[in-house]
């Protein structure tokens, strides 16, 4: 494995904006999917006859089966690419939507939730890959920026008008998730009618297949080795924790604060919406040099906001409910562009240094839910789940503090 970055060395920024689109609606399908249980939590406990903790567990499952599959999704990526890549795991995400549509009982619904947990990182693999193939300089910034907002439109979706909406129309939550999964079918033959390799990689294949290509794949045993990913791989161990521990009990942490369902769902959208704002200008001012500063400020705000959520009430909640969306959907794509720009991994290693990313990452998406779940069993409320969230993000600030800044005139 060498420290030369693909990209490395071309003056002009470059990039393909309808790849981009293709990008973000695959990451709208990941996220429709992903939350379209936290709206249904209510009629889905009822029917199956579910305690907190078991929902939490399930909420949960996918992320499980998720650490186990990303680094070897990130390997494959590298080698097969995108095209296909993509295509097969937003396939297996249609299938979990509509599996878990037809569960009886609680072992099947956790297991149609659990296979989320392999299509899943092939999405959120792949797509900061394709972003670093085909975006250059400055464009790579904002493209990193934007393609996470099909996740927070996704969100925002799923959560503004599942109960205001669907279930109203259809009356059952069943048939609320069969929607979403044809929605994802629909994203899937998009991409694969569309969806197309890079040239770079075009090439990278060719010398491959002709024996001419002499770089060395990386192995996770190489990327584990670059001291300077690990500050942003802890970092991302804490996003997952807090925003997948936090988002999947939001719309019930607002109940049980008195609103109806139809408003909880509203309201927990909202950080979607101020998201998408968010990780768009953070990113793009942080990849000018910036990214200690920001990942600090977004870290102890993040942690400040989650907590005040917990025992605020009216437009002061609100008001925290949007600060906290903006600051936290920016950490993700942030640190994933910090990779990007990393010489030592860069577009051609970003699938194997994504995986070893996402795969201890999502250690903390799959605790973060059970955590919240078992603290509001054991206390009888969501408060100390909420303020065991905060400190966690507070203390991440340490390795922050180790994250290096590089000028934007040393960047591609």
């Amino acid at each position: 494995m060498t420290t030369q970055n693909p990209a490395q060395g071309r003056t002009e920024d470059r990039g393909d904006w309808g790849m981009l689109a293709l990008a973000w609606l695959l990451y709208f399908a990941f996220s429709i999917t992903a939350a379209s249980l936290f709206p249904l939590v209510t009629p889905v406990r009822d029917e199956l006859d579910l305690s907190y903790s078991q929902m939490g567990i399930i909420l949960g499952a996918w992320q499980l089966v998720y650490i186990g599959a990303a680094i070897p999704v990130g390997t494959m990526i590298d080698r097969i690419g995108t095209k296909r890549s993509l295509l097969f795991g937003a396939l297996i995400i249609a299938a979990s939507g509509l599996t878990r549509s037809l569960a009886p009982n609680f072992p099947i619904m956790l297991g149609a939730v659990a296979m989320f947990g392999l299509g899943g990182p092939i999405i959120s693999i792949g797509l900061p890959k394709l972003v670093a193939e085909w975006f250059t300089g400055k464009k790579r910034g904002l493209a990193s920026g934007i393609y996470v907002t099909g996740s927070h439109a996704g969100n925002v979706v799923v959560l503004a008008i599942t109960n205001s909406l669907i279930m109203p129309l259809v009356g059952s939550w069943r048939t609320t998730l069969q929607i979403y999964a044809g929605v994802v079918l629909v994203i899937a033959l998009l991409w694969f009618l569309l969806g197309r390799e890079s040239e770079d990689f075009k090439a990278q294949q060719k010398a491959r297949d002709e024996g001419t290509d002499h770089e060395k794949s990386a192995s996770i045993r190489d990327i584990i080795g670059i001291g300077a990913i690990w500050p942003v791989i802890i970092i991302g161990f804490s996003g997952f924790l807090s925003s997948h521990g936090f988002r999947s009990w939001l719309p019930q942490i607002f109940e049980d604060k008195g609103m109806s369902p139809a408003t909880a769902g509203f309201l927990a959208a909202v950080p979607a919406i101020t998201g998408m704002i968010g990780s768009i200008i953070i990113v793009r001012i942080a990849s000018e040099g910036y990214r200690r500063q920001m990942t600090i400020g977004l870290l102890f705000t993040v942690g400040l906001t989650i907590g005040l959520i917990g025992v605020l009430s009216g437009p002061l909640l609100v008001a925290t409910v949007m600060i906290q969306g903006f600051s936290a959907a920016a950490l993700m794509p942030l640190m994933m562009n910090t990779l990007m720009e990393m010489p030592e991994v860069g577009a051609r290693y970003l699938g194997v240094a994504a995986g070893l990313y996402f795969s201890i990452g999502e250690i903390g998406g799959f605790a973060g839910p059970a955590l919240v779940g078992f603290l509001a069993d054991l206390t009888g409320s969501f408060l100390a789940g909420i303020f065991a969230l905060s400190i966690v993000m507070w203390l991440m600030i340490i390795p922050a503090l180790r994250i290096k800044d590089r000028p934007r005139s040393a960047e591609t």
